[in-house]
């Protein structure tokens, strides 16, 4: 990831979480004009103990979609997890993120693919910059390469595309 998309995901730390749902294997959390979608492998951890993940949607009972342990636990939880402010955020060198807040949650979203065998590559997570217009700031980690869009939080508006190194790890 290079600078201008670090320093976008670094726009987290002060954000208070005002909103956490499922939607389906996705995980949304809204830090008020920023949204996470996590749709990779995803957990929110609290004082060392995993409160959801989205692979708690593997216990789907196949009749009715909230019918998981991943809403289960996301309704559990939800007083526990929304209303902390974030005090750091960081990324890995395969683009994993790692957000900490002030109430003792720690949100990970963590790259889960290899490269794909069957098709394109899936998305792992994605900020964005909510607009409504779909004008704001998006940046999109899929398994082995990250887009990213800058919008009106950014000066300027291009695309660009950073491809992971052969195996991973920070340019």
């Amino acid at each position: 990831m290079d600078d201008r998309m670090l320093q976008f995901v670094n726009l987290l730390t002060g954000r208070k979480l005002e909103h956490f749902c499922c939607e389906a294997e996705i995980l949304d959390f809204s830090f008020g004009a920023l949204v996470l979608h996590a749709m990779g492998c995803t957990r929110v951890i609290k004082d060392n103990d995993i409160l959801v993940t989205t692979i708690d949607y593997q216990s789907w009972d196949q009749e009715e979609s909230t019918n998981n342990d991943e809403w289960f636990n996301m309704g559990k939880f939800h007083s526990e997890i929304v209303g902390g402010s974030v005090v750091s955020v960081w990324t890995g060198p395969w683009n994993d993120l790692h957000i900490r807040m002030d109430n003792g949650v720690m949100i990970e979203c963590l790259i889960a693919n290899a490269y794909p065998h069957y098709g394109e590559e899936l998305e792992q997570w994605v900020l964005f910059e909510h607009t409504g217009d779909g004008s704001g700031t998006f940046l999109t980690v899929y398994n082995k390469s990250v887009d990213f869009r800058e919008g009106s939080l950014r000066s300027g508006k291009q695309d660009a595309h950073d491809p992971l190194p052969p195996g991973g790890g920070e340019r």
